[in-house]
Parts: C-alpha cells; structure tokens; sequence
C-alpha cells in the first residue's frame, strides 16, 4: 500500500487493522475487519487489455505472444485483474490482428492452441477470465474474400457487401450493410479485383468540367509532364497527383504514361480530400473513347475494365465489411452462422467474454439495426457459453465509440459497453482542476444507459489500443495520471487498464498506431519485442525507470498506486459493486462520492487540482482510511488535500 495521510489511520484491506505504520500495512485493532471477503476472492472486475504481440515475449523473436502472457500472470493478478482482455488472436494480414483471415485458426507469430489452453488453465487458477477480441464488422482479404470475389457460385459469395453496380443498388436499398439509410456513416467502395481493373500503357485525359464527364483514349501521341499551375487533377497509380493542361474554359486535359493497378479519381483540390473535391465513379469501368460521368457523392475508383464486382469498407480497403443480411434476421445469414461457430470453438475451450470491435459499423451507425444484431449475436454466444457449463451469463463488451447519449441504445443488445465520455469528460476535469461535477456527470451516464437495460455493467476505461495515451492526454504529467488511476478504480462500472498505463506510459498517433501499442518493460536492462510494431516505439520513454523492476522498487511509483488502489477495489464489496452516491465538498476541485452495497460504505474523495486544497465532509467518518494517494489530514468534518490526491475513507 501507500505512505497514507498525516494524521489519518489507515485500514489495512488484507487485516482490517487501523493505527498503521505509514506505508498502510499496519497491525493495529482497528475497525473494518468484517469487511474483507472471506474466500480471498477479487471483487472487482478489473479486466487488463493487452496487446499479445507486445505484452511480453517468450522466445526472443520479438513479437510477444500468448506463452510471455502466461509467464507474467503473477504481474498480472497483483494488478487485481479478474480477466484479460487479449488483442485478435487469430491468424491475420496485419501485426495488429484487426483483418482476421481465419477465424477458427491461432496465428503462428503468436502460438499454438496449447498454448492457449495452458494460458486459460493457468489464468483461472488466478481467477482470472480470458477475454477475446472479436472482430464481426469486417475481415481481412483472405480465403472467404478471394472466394467470393471469384465466383458467383462460391459458398462464400453472400459473406461480403459485393455490388456490380453500387449507385444502383444503395438506392434500390438493395445494400443491407447500410441498415436503411441511403448513405453509409463511413466508408468507401472498392474495386474487388486487381490488375484486370487497371491498365498500363500511354492515355489521354479529357475533362469537361461543364458537364462532368471524362473520356479517356489509348494514344501513341507524347508524354506530357504534370501540369504544375492546375487547377483540376488526376490521382492515379504510382504517378500521385497529375496537373492537368486548361485547353479551355471548362476543359482540361493531359496526355501521361499510365501505370495502376485500380484506376483513377479526378479532384478539384491539390490538398483536400474532404466532400466535394474528390470526384469519381458509380461503380461501373469506363470505355475508352467514351465520355464518363464523375460525382463527387459516390465516388467510386474509376476502372478501365475487368471485373465489375466492388466491395464496401468501412474502414481500409484490406478489411471489407461482412454482410449479415436484413438486421432482424441476421443470425439466419451465412456469415453470422460461421463466425458464431468459430466463436464456439474458443467458447468450449475455456474463454469467459468476448470484445466486440467496431460495432457501430456493422449497420453503418444504424443504432436500431446494430442493437437487433448485437442480441441476436449475444443470445447466440451465450446459450453455447451456458451449455458448456459457465458460471452466469458470458461476459460481452461492444466498442461503440460515441459519445454516450448515441450509443445507449446499444444496451439493448449487449450487457456492457465502453463508455468513451467517461474518460473524455475525466481528462477534461483533471485539465480544468474541477471536480465537483464529475460524479453528477457519471450519474447521467449511468441513467442514460440503465433506461435501456437495468443489468448494465458500464465498462469505464481511460486511453486504448487507438488513442493517444492518456499519459499524453494529461502532459505527461504524473501526478495527474495516478490521480486518473485512483479516479478509475473507485468510480462504479468494470474498470479496462490499458497495457502501460500502469507505468506511465505516454505516446500519440500522429507517427503511427505502433506507438501508443508500446511493449512492456519488465527489468531495468532487459530489451522489449519490436519486431512487429516494425521497431516503432519510443526508446527514450523505455527508460529503466518506466520498468516494472524499477516501479516495484518503488513505494510511490504509478505502479504501486495502480496496485494499491485495485487492492482496496478487490477488498471492499462497496468499492467493488457499490451504487455511487454523489458528494458536495464544498470546493469546486474536490470530487466526492459514497459507494455502497450490502451494508457497507465507503467514501471516496479526489482532489483534481494543482494546490493543496480543503474538502467539508461533515457527517461523514473520517478516521479509517482504506487506501490513498498524497497526502491528506483529517480534523473535524475537514480534510485537507495534497495536489492531485486521493482517499477512501470506510463509513
């Protein structure tokens, strides 16, 4: 435990003692002893997300992987987790996992299936879960795709969102993927073929602006080079950008070698890619000598011939989207019934809870259509999860990454969701040095999702695998990301820690996505797996301070608040699973609440500015402290707080 306030007695969570020594293991005879679980269960439901080809790696070869897990369960279960949540697992195009290839198979970087086995045998002597990450709105461009991009006849045709002509059929509502709408929330289609789609030989390019049209002719005539004062462009093949020559008022044109394997866009800005400067097709190959006529709504890669077939993606055109077919009835469809067998291969080898990637996508952020899957799709999972003999229902969290009010719906499909707003609205407290409204504010997130399903388990998290940690987020500041810490486990809901945010760790997007997926440091000497985040991480962070040999050394290291406060968690039914109740403290910077259930009480107060402040509290005991950050004194119904400190008093 922590050095705890001045003048306060703490309550040790392993002896109920009080009259403490300082560091919060005292021996006294306090009181509180009552409030321990008996069995030494974890209370809480911390669950660890990691990422499994950088957590830890067995081998050497420097990608992490599921037997480096299993080595540092110890690590793992100090941190009080009751689950893991691991990254896609399955064999992939990607280092990340997210384009799954097969969904039934271990990727070989990562382990075997015995590996696997073992990892769940072990963690569950730790009462431990292993959560997988699933990934339902799309795959990667593997078997099933080349498949059903081939042949019309291939049992995998109706397993993608495939049109030949796209315009056509979205407005038709011949596109179910879409959910009802005439407009996808995000997206693009795509070519389904490769080479026969492009071309490579010498073209001319004549555009009508007046008419919005472009007719392309093969030509023996000479190159020209691209246009440097255009004002309507070409973006094709590996050629980039190509100005293109004003012949007259509306017309443009250029002669150029042309090499591609997809096709081309017109655009009307050099720099903007934004609505209304990219102009393309409709889904249909041009003919030469032929005008076109270009949008900027669909627009759709602009072929020379070949295949008509195209695809949608939400996301990168290596993960087309998956297609379940008419939302109320998508459990009947081809690609639901495999993938949910895939899922009951993990499901009967031991794995307690799935994480839902993307969800909002499924039906292009149709909240209606999403949630009817997302049941359908719970129902599924859960009856081979009771089945197999598990203990309640399967656990199953959906990553719908809106902010509250539009993703509340979604509890009527799922039992648990991420709340983004409540990391966005912490860091923007803790940034502001206010904390009298935070707990009123996690109160109306819980009222929003509870009248949608009165079971909701609100999964609250600071940064993932896809923002900008948080220790950016807070200026690298430390004493502002342990305050996060101890925010996180004393706030109600199942609390996510992300891989390093235990130790501090910082870093942004803005060099790539390896750089917020940063590998753990265990020793202060010791080298991390780099080997698939391409060498991307920030050696300067990876200092032997950050490391976990160095934290554990050290009393007040980020580590031992984390471990701290997640033992307090584990320890005290009412900081586990108690109902919040807010608290004025009569300072705008102190955040103050009780947490209670089955008759106990605890009362959790944070400061979350930068100066010491003082924090009323009458009717309340405020003489045994169960764990805290900084440093606080108690006299009266007043306790006076450090900067950035935290503590929970038992009632």
């Amino acid at each position: 435990m922590l050095a705890v306030a001045l003048g306060c007695n703490p309550v040790n969570p392993d002896n109920g003692g009080g009259n403490g020594n300082g560091n919060g293991e005292g021996q006294g005879e306090g009181q509180g002893g009552d409030t321990q679980p008996e069995t030494g269960e974890k209370l809480a439901g911390i669950t660890y997300q990691l990422n499994v080809y950088s957590f830890a790696d067995s081998d050497g070869d420097g990608w992490g992987d599921i037997k480096g897990i299993t080595q540092h369960l110890d690590y793992l279960d100090g941190l009080g987790a009751t689950a893991l949540w691991l990254s896609p697992i399955q064999t992939s195009a990607s280092y990340h996992g997210y384009d799954v290839l097969d969904y039934s198979a271990i990727n070989p970087k990562l382990g075997t299936e015995a590996d696997f086995k073992d990892l769940i045998a072990k963690a569950k002597e730790k009462g431990i879960d292993i959560y997988m990450d699933y990934v339902l709105n799309h795959s990667g461009r593997g078997e099933w795709f080349n498949s059903a991009i081939a042949s019309e006849s291939s049992p995998y045709r109706s397993f993608y969102v495939l049109s030949g002509n796209p315009t056509a059929d979205v407005a038709a509502g011949k596109v179910d993927n879409y959910g009802g709408a005439k407009t996808p929330g995000m997206g693009n289609w795509y070519t389904a073929a490769g080479g026969d789609l492009g071309y490579k030989g010498r073209l001319h390019f004549k555009l009508d602006w007046a008419k919005k049209t472009i007719t392309v002719t093969e030509t023996t005539a000479a190159a020209q080079q691209s246009n440097p004062s255009a004002n309507k462009w070409l973006w094709i093949g590996s050629a980039g950008l190509v100005g293109l020559y004003q012949t007259g008022s509306d017309t443009h044109e250029i002669t150029i070698d042309v090499d591609t394997d997809w096709g081309f866009l017109v655009r009307s800005s050099s720099t903007s890619w934004d609505n209304g400067t990219k102009w393309g097709g409709n889904g249909t190959s041009l003919t030469f000598g032929q005008p076109y006529s270009i949008n900027s709504s669909t627009a759709a890669d602009i072929t020379f011939g070949g295949s008509s077939i195209w695809y949608f993606a939400s996301f990168d055109k290596s993960m087309p989207d998956l297609n379940y077919g008419p939302y109320a009835n998508a459990s009947a469809s081809p690609a639901f019934k495999a993938l949910a067998e895939s899922a009951d291969k993990w499901i009967n080898m031991g794995v307690n809870g799935l994480r839902l990637d993307a969800v909002i996508w499924i039906y292009q952020n149709q909240a209606a259509a999403n949630a009817s899957f997302l049941k359908q799709w719970y129902d599924r999972c859960n009856q081979t999860y009771k089945a197999r003999g598990g203990k309640g229902d399967i656990y199953m969290v959906g990553e719908a990454w809106e902010e509250t009010s539009k993703i509340a719906s979604y509890y009527q499909g799922l039992p648990s969701l991420f709340n983004f707003s409540y990391w966005w609205t912490l860091k923007d407290r803790i940034s502001k040095g206010k904390g009298d409204d935070f707990a009123k504010t996690v109160l109306w997130f819980r009222a929003q999702y509870k009248s949608h399903r009165a079971d909701f388990i609100d999964a609250i998290k600071l940064s993932n695998h896809d923002e900008d940690r948080a220790g950016s987020d807070l200026g690298r500041d430390i004493a502002k990301e342990k305050l996060a810490g101890a925010v996180l486990l004393t706030s109600p809901g199942k609390p996510f820690i992300y891989q390093g945010e235990e130790l501090g760790y910082w870093g942004t997007k803005s060099g790539g996505d390896e750089y917020i997926r940063t590998p753990i440091k265990w020793t202060r000497s010791g080298s991390v797996p780099t080997a698939s985040l391409s060498g991307k991480v920030d050696n300067a962070m990876l200092s032997a301070d950050i490391s976990v040999e160095a934290q554990s050394a050290s009393e007040s290291s980020i580590l031992n608040v984390y471990r701290a406060f997640a033992k307090a968690r584990n320890g005290y039914k009412a900081l586990a699973q108690g109902e919040m109740k807010e608290v004025q403290a009569g300072n705008a910077a102190i955040a103050a609440w009780t947490m209670s259930y089955d008759g106990q009480t605890v009362l959790v107060v944070h400061n979350f500015k930068p100066a010491t402040v003082s924090a009323s509290l009458g009717g309340y005991k405020l003489s045994y402290i169960i764990v805290s950050n900084g440093i606080c004194s108690a006299s009266g119904a007043t306790v006076t707080m450090s900067p950035y400190s935290s503590v929970v008093y038992l009632q």
